[in-house]
């Protein structure tokens, strides 16, 4: 699961990240987002992946859904029709099915890079007002010792509430445009 930490900023990240692996969480577990990079400057801590902080995968998969059903369509279409004296066999429906598909995964990949990931989008006012993210992924047991530490560290700090690692591309969330 990953749970997720609003703090003020980035002051206590090194402090959490040592009281977190210290009971059992591994540092490759724990990443924080932040609006720019120059946050991260003076802390020893794993910056968050392009895959977590951006909406790619959750994007390709939709889209990538949207032109499978796309291409379901128009395979039927044209087995049916077989327009122009084609002969449209199953390879040529699968031929179909495979670029729509990979074409509306691009599409949405390119979409995706441009837009917070679909988890964080609706804490998009308190990263550009400075505050920081941590995404912890562990087991709820482990889960509960860092809301603790986490509580005791930084006293500014809220739990923002679990969720799973898995990319839901139906679950539907305000994506926000990431400025440059």
């Amino acid at each position: 699961m990953q749970h997720q930490f609003l703090l003020n900023n980035l002051t206590h990240s090194d402090q959490l990240q040592a009281g977190l692996m210290a009971t059992g969480i591994k540092e490759n577990d724990i990443h924080f987002v932040t609006e720019t990079n120059q946050d991260y400057a003076g802390h020893k801590v794993h910056e968050a992946s392009i895959f977590e902080e951006r909406d790619i995968i959750h994007s390709a998969v939709r889209f990538g859904l949207v032109g499978l059903s796309l291409g379901i369509v128009t395979s039927v279409i044209l087995f049916v029709l077989q327009p122009w004296g084609w002969q449209f066999g199953t390879v040529n429906a699968l031929f179909m099915l495979a670029l729509c598909t990979g074409f509306g995964g691009w599409i949405g990949g390119l979409s995706g890079i441009s837009h917070r990931n679909y988890r964080l989008s609706k804490y998009e006012n308190e990263l550009k007002n400075g505050k920081a993210i941590m995404l912890v992924y562990t087991d709820d047991e482990h889960a509960e010792k860092a809301r603790q530490i986490v509580q005791q560290t930084d006293t500014y700090s809220r739990y923002l509430g679990k969720d799973t690692t898995f990319d839901n591309p139906l679950k539907n969330q305000k994506l926000e445009e990431l400025e440059d």
